[in-house]
Formats: structure tokens, sequence, C-alpha cells
């Protein structure tokens, strides 16, 4: 049995975190392919046992650490002022403001690199990174529908499948945000709303 680190985790998961917090530092500066389970463990201060107890090759482990730094910081309430339009927009700005940084973009990217490893992971993978955003964006939607501020018949699902990838993309694809990136995602969620309103 593990004795319990000083500072009240156990060591085990002190041993955890510490491998988790080494992979993202060695994505954000070096990108996917600088990770190799030795340099990892060497940077965490570990055995490599102790990595290769955890996870059996890199793609799994980076896409723990790196789902790990989106669930903790990526946390985004979609407000509910009453105005849809404007609450989509500023939880769309938001969003992507977080995905767009310089550290964020770099796990993204991994990510993506984790999930090509192995394809059945992909679509599963996708869809933690995303989860708690698409979840938000549809109860928003619903919310509307029960306040009758939009119509019942769209296909939310596809809706907010859109809203959320288009941040994915930008990054993803390299570009860089500049003045007029806002007004963009502004403008998806107008052509959006349209066709969602009561005429």
């Amino acid at each position: 049995m593990s004795e319990p680190a000083r500072g009240g985790r156990p060591r085990s998961a002190a041993v955890h975190d510490a491998i988790l917090d080494a992979v993202r530092q060695t994505l954000i500066e070096g990108g996917y392919a600088e990770v190799a389970m030795d340099r990892v463990a060497a940077r965490a201060g570990v055995g490599k046992q102790s990595v290769y107890r955890r996870w059996p090759s890199k793609a799994p482990m980076v896409a723990e650490a790196v789902l790990d730094a989106y669930r903790s910081g990526a946390s985004f309430a979609l407000p509910d002022t009453g105005d849809i339009d404007a609450d989509l927009r500023t939880w769309l700005r938001g969003y992507a403001q977080f995905i767009a940084s310089a550290s964020n973009a770099a796990l993204l990217r991994a990510l993506l690199a984790a999930a090509a490893e192995d394809k059945q992971d992909g679509e599963t993978l996708y869809r933690q990174l995303t989860e708690p955003q698409y979840h938000a964006v549809l109860d928003r939607f619903r919310n509307a529908v029960q306040t009758s501020a939009i119509r019942a018949d769209a296909d939310f699902e596809s809706l907010a499948q859109a809203l959320i990838g288009a941040p994915v993309y930008r990054v993803l694809a390299h570009l860089e945000a500049d003045a007029a990136t806002s007004q963009q995602f502004d403008g998806l969620v107008e052509v959006i709303m349209r066709g969602l309103h009561r005429d």
C-alpha cells in the first residue's frame, strides 16, 4: 500500500498528477512528436515503470493529460439572460478565446495526434473534450424553446456541433485570431439564429 505524500494527497495520486503535468509541458514546448515515455518520466521525477504502469503507450497518456487540463479549465457557463442571441455570442467568444491560447491550442492539436493513432478512439476523445460545452448549448436552446423564443423543430444537436466546431477548426488550422475573428463568430450565431426565431 502506498504511503500518503506530505501535503495530504496519496503518493500515487501525486505521481499521477506529476506525470500528466510533465506531459502537458512537453506538448506545449515541443508538440506531440517530442513526447516519449522516458522523457516524461525524467521530467516528472519518477521511474519509467511508474509511467508504463499507468499507460501502455503515449497516445492514451497524452489523451488523458489533455482531457484533464480541459476538464479543469474549460468551465464556461452559458448565460441565460433571456436574449439567446447575446448569450450565444458571449459564450462563443469566451470559448474560442480559451482554446486559442498558445498552451491550450498546443494541447488540442496534440489530442488530435493522439486520436489519429487509434481511429476508434478519435470520436470518443473529441466527444469527451467538447461534451460540457455541447450540453450547455443544447440546454440553452431547449430553454429558449420553452419560452417560445425559438422554434422547436430544429436539429439542435447539429447546431451545437457547428458552434463548438468553428473555434476548434480555427485552432487545428493554425488560423491566428485577429480583429475580425469575433465578428466572424458573431456572424455564425446570427446565421444560425436567423433560422430559429419565430416569425
